[in-house]
């Protein structure tokens, strides 16, 4: 039963989340932030899909550093940032029930969690490219809902200024850049890279976390 608790990270956090929301937001706020774990669920298709048709084509080549880059940072990195993010800023930013950037990173942030859910499942039985699966399976939620509070700072900064088009651009390339490195890490076994790669990050998405809410709104408007 053990190898199964990494599944359960996602889920578990998720569930967390909405019972601490039930109990500062109105009904119909709260079914839109719950929802969006499950769009996340389906943000992870695209990734999953491209995975799974060029999985043989990856273990031909798997000494290749330009195929650990491709994988990292173009099939899953970009691929996974870039439905997340269509979702998060063509779906909830433009809601009227995000009135403040923090909004932003909560969204990002669950959207995550559900991309992470699926994800776990499929390399729960897929992943062959390392023998350290665990190592991916405990990492893999902590490390999207990092990117996704990433993702989420920016988007979310980017509906209160103008151009909004700068914020998303760059909330998408950090997302895609750290997804990447994480992924890299991840492929070449490098897992001291990993630690430092995910204390950096940690430090980046508390910041980011702190100035979002402390965010003076006036000022932006």
């Amino acid at each position: 039963m053990a190898i199964y608790i990494p599944l359960f990270i996602a889920p578990v956090i998720f569930l967390l989340l909405i019972i601490i929301a039930s109990g500062g937001m109105e009904k119909k706020d709260w079914s839109l932030f719950t929802g969006s774990y499950f769009l996340g669920i389906l943000a992870a298709l695209p990734m999953l899909v491209a995975v799974y048709y060029v999985k043989h084509y990856w273990l031909e080549h798997a000494a290749s550093i330009r195929r650990i880059i491709f994988f990292a940072f173009a099939l899953i990195g970009f691929l996974s940032e870039f439905s997340k993010f269509l979702i998060l800023r063509y779906k909830y930013i433009t809601n009227t029930a995000l009135t403040k950037p923090f909004d932003g990173i909560l969204y990002g942030v669950m959207i995550s969690l559900g991309y992470s859910t699926l994800a776990n499942v499929f390399f729960f039985y897929e992943w062959d490219y390392t023998s350290q699966i665990s190592i991916v399976l405990y990492t893999l939620p902590v490390a999207n809902l990092l990117t996704g509070i990433v993702l989420g700072f920016f988007v979310g900064m980017g509906k209160f200024r103008k151009p909004s088009f700068i914020d998303s651009i760059t909330g998408l390339g950090a997302a895609i850049f750290f997804l990447g490195f994480y992924n890299f890490c991840l492929f070449s076994e490098d897992y001291l890279l990993l630690g430092l790669v995910a204390a950096g990050t940690l430090i980046i998405t508390v910041t980011l976390s702190i100035k979002s809410l402390n965010t003076d709104m006036k000022s932006m408007m």
